[in-house]
């Protein structure tokens, strides 16, 4: 019991002397000092109790185990999963599976219906308001059909004159772009013929180059400039589908007057003119209006071209192979071993090409070529039936 006693009154002396440690050093502080350690100590009562409060919000996640070196390598090497759709367009046609994992959604409970009262019967249900269907606006009606000009068609009048068939495949080379660029448009005239050769109406000199490559034996086509579907410009006075008949009518008659010899025409680009039933039409009543034929070069599979030049009585033919679409050596090696598969196979194959400097080298090694396989090179015109 002495010992316990001892050991309180020497722990009651230790408080004593502490507080009068305190106090001392309290006295010494002085106004200033006494002010600043209040604050201190309202600070730290109210961040004790914003500690206490916010305890009831914050709850930490726990960031469970740490990676293995192996699982961070294969979560690093593991494929991306695919993303959700994020518009109701991508999402009716993504058709992704459920993934793994996913809750099911939790249907909400819907409360009971009331009874139904019998003392009055149910009303039937009004019709929905019906909407009219506007009709489909007609199609323009075609340009009246004129009868052909008297006496030989204009195509035949200018048509050179092709070798007899003897029974071999035939082959019509038609170059394009002609006339603009006039150094490799003269090396194309240059060429062994007879080829078919189409000039752009904008060119210029027209009628000499042209009267040049009859000279060399050589037939003549215009090549009429078409609206594309694209960006790219197909030159002046082209045919547009925003332009109205008269517009077209004055276009086409403008083109067609840059030079004489022609048996025809075929489009500069037109991938959007010539899928363009109203203005192929205009095309198709003017060309049979003057006795000329038609070559579609095909940009576009969508081409009315067809059912119209049998409409208004215009000889027609279309393109098989574009030459140098790879303006490469080889491809144009390639393109011209497809010429002459399709020669073979179908009697007859019409190709493509443009006046550039590798299309013309290949012509240039191939054409005298033709005879020793057994084919017949002729002009547009000995195709047409």
């Amino acid at each position: 019991m002495r010992v316990g006693a001892g050991a309180a009154k020497r722990g009651r002396d230790k408080v004593v002397r502490a507080r009068r440690q305190v106090m001392l050093w309290l006295s010494r502080l002085g106004t200033g000092g006494r002010i600043g350690l209040a604050l201190l100590a309202l600070v730290l009562v109210a961040g004790g109790l914003t500690a206490l409060l916010g305890q009831e919000r914050y709850h930490p996640v726990s960031a469970g185990p740490a990676l293995t070196p192996m699982e961070e390598q294969a979560d690093a090497t593991a494929p991306d999963e695919p993303e959700d759709a994020s518009d109701e367009e991508a999402a009716e046609t993504a058709d992704l599976p459920t993934r793994p994992g996913t809750a099911p959604a939790v249907p909400t409970a819907t409360p009971p219906a009331p009874p139904a009262q019998a003392s009055e019967p149910a009303k039937p249900a009004a019709p929905p308001p019906q909407v009219a269907a506007l009709p489909a606006a007609p199609p323009r009606p075609l340009p009246p059909l004129a009868p052909a000009p008297a006496g030989t068609p204009t195509w035949k009048h200018f048509a050179l004159a092709a070798p007899a068939a003897n029974g071999h495949p035939r082959i019509i080379i038609v170059i394009d772009d002609m006339g603009v660029d006039r150094h490799r448009s003269d090396k194309v005239v240059a060429l062994p013929g007879p080829l078919t050769l189409a000039w752009l109406p904008y060119a210029r000199e027209l009628p000499h180059q042209t009267e040049k490559a009859r000279a060399r034996g050589h037939e003549l086509i215009v090549h009429m400039p078409m609206e594309p579907t694209g960006k790219d410009n197909p030159g002046p006075d082209a045919l547009l589908t925003k332009l109205d008949e008269a517009t077209l009518r004055q276009r086409l008659s403008a083109n067609l007057s840059a030079f004489q010899g022609f048996v025809g025409i075929n489009n500069h680009m037109g991938s959007r003119f010539t899928a363009d039933r109203d203005g192929m039409a205009v095309v198709m009543a003017e060309l049979g209006s003057r006795g000329l034929l038609f070559l579609d070069s095909r940009t576009t599979a969508d081409t009315k071209a067809g059912p119209l030049s049998a409409h208004y009585h215009v000889p027609m033919l279309s393109r098989d192979v574009f030459l140098d679409h790879v303006m490469t050596a080889q491809g144009v090696a390639a393109s011209l071993a497809k010429v002459e598969q399709i020669a073979r196979k179908n009697g007859l194959a019409i190709a493509i090409g443009h006046p550039h400097d590798v299309t013309t080298a290949a012509l240039a090694q191939w054409l005298p070529t033709l005879e020793a396989k057994g084919f017949q090179l002729v002009p547009l015109t000995a195709a047409v039936r």
